[in-house]
């Protein structure tokens, strides 16, 4: 008799596990279709963006000004290197760091070509990537497809 009630209690359970999945596929085509707002992230987006162009003589806070105003921002990091020539204005380098890549995203296509220094003729424009090395350090597929 408990045999018959287990086998009368299977149709019941697979109906409510089709239910489930029928449920889950509406959500996941919505996710697929990017809606007018949604910039598609090229593959390589990280949360990181690595800025050049930036007058060597840029501070720290001159460049926060600069992303600050879009959501999502964390902070700039400059790290100052030496000149590839003698004498030469040592090169920054410039990341900034935001809560994902979305976020780096938007920040990259409205800062792109951004002139930094509008009175100075020959100032120079930003040029934004996104950073590759967030990618590796979180053990992404990075390490693991060279192999």
């Amino acid at each position: 008799m408990g045999h018959l009630s287990g086998v009368g209690g299977g149709p019941d359970l697979s109906r409510n596990g089709r239910d489930v999945n029928f449920g889950g596929q509406l959500p996941i085509d919505a996710v697929s279709r990017p809606g007018p707002e949604t910039i598609p992230l090229p593959r390589d987006a990280s949360s990181t963006l690595y800025v050049e162009g930036l007058p060597s003589d840029s501070t720290k806070r001159e460049v926060a000004h600069i992303f600050r105003p879009f959501v999502g921002y964390r902070e700039v990091r400059l790290v100052a290197k030496e000149s590839k020539h003698r004498g030469g204005d040592p090169l920054i380098l410039c990341f900034v760091d935001f809560a994902n890549p979305a976020c780096a995203a938007t920040a990259l296509s409205a800062l792109q070509g951004y002139k930094v220094d509008e009175i100075n003729p020959e100032s120079s424009y930003l040029r934004l990537q996104f950073s590759r090395s967030p990618g590796r350090r979180s053990g992404g597929p990075g390490p693991r497809g060279k192999r």
